[in-house]
């Protein structure tokens, strides 16, 4: 019985490839994300019209797909450099299933400069038709993570945020915009909110089920007439918002 016996070089070879696969299982396992690739819009494409009916810039943290659903939020993660950001699926490419196409913008972040298919790991955070947002929305929302806090029941209602302070003197009101795990996402949704609507807002940090969230809330409104008619404002652009009381 003849031994095959290896080369110094050959033992190192093989244990880089045991250890990038490893590597590659691991990361998948990790991160629950599923491979594809990506490459970068032509600047020849600025100012078409998308699928989604927006014109295309380079600045929106965007991207086209074969079949995701148009809205979809999809977080890219560039294995080679760890960089990883949040897209909106707003257009369409054909025959391409594995195949993301990202503005400059999301390759920027994700430190991707290659005008080939570079190898990437994604997720669906969430899906929402496009039809259903309005532009507003949209602007607001664009590079932001999901919300993790919707109302429950009539939102007209104020929702009372902590049950254990006890209030002397009159109550306080308030409009819950967003709930967000990255207190960095609720500081740019505040001012993007002062921006379009011209109200300023706070963030109130909490904690729920071992989950740290950053909260949005336009207020304090001294009476709840003023806090509904805030919500009446923003209910259109802003379908998830609901009344609290805070205090």
């Amino acid at each position: 019985m003849s031994v095959i016996r290896f080369s110094e070089k050959e033992k190192t070879m093989k244990k880089s490839i045991l250890y990038i696969i490893a590597l590659s299982i691991s990361m998948l396992l990790l991160y629950g994300q599923t491979e594809s690739y990506v490459v970068v819009y032509d600047d020849a494409l600025i100012g078409e019209i998308t699928a989604s009916g927006d014109v295309f810039t380079q600045e929106k943290l965007t991207a086209a797909h074969e079949n995701l659903p148009l809205g979809t939020q999809v977080e890219i993660l560039n294995i080679q450099t760890g960089k990883r950001i949040m897209v909106t699926v707003n257009d369409r490419i054909e025959n391409a299933p594995d195949l993301f196409w990202i503005s400059k913008s999301a390759a920027d972040t994700l430190k991707i400069y290659s005008i080939h298919p570079t190898e990437i790991l994604y997720s669906v955070i969430g899906e929402t038709t496009v039809k259903q947002m309005t532009q507003v929305y949209q602007e607001l929302f664009v590079s932001l993570g999901p919300n993790m806090e919707f109302p429950l029941g009539n939102p007209w209602i104020p929702r009372i945020l902590n049950e254990n302070i006890t209030s002397e003197g009159n109550t306080i009101y308030g409009v819950q915009v967003y709930s967000a795990t990255k207190r960095m996402d609720a500081v740019v949704l505040s001012q993007r909110i002062q921006y379009f609507f011209d109200y300023l807002s706070y963030i109130e940090k909490t904690r729920i089920n071992n989950v740290t969230l950053f909260r949005v809330i336009i207020g304090d409104f001294n009476t709840l007439e003023a806090a509904r008619e805030c919500y009446h404002k923003l209910h259109t652009d802003l379908p998830d918002i609901f009344l609290v009381e805070i205090h």
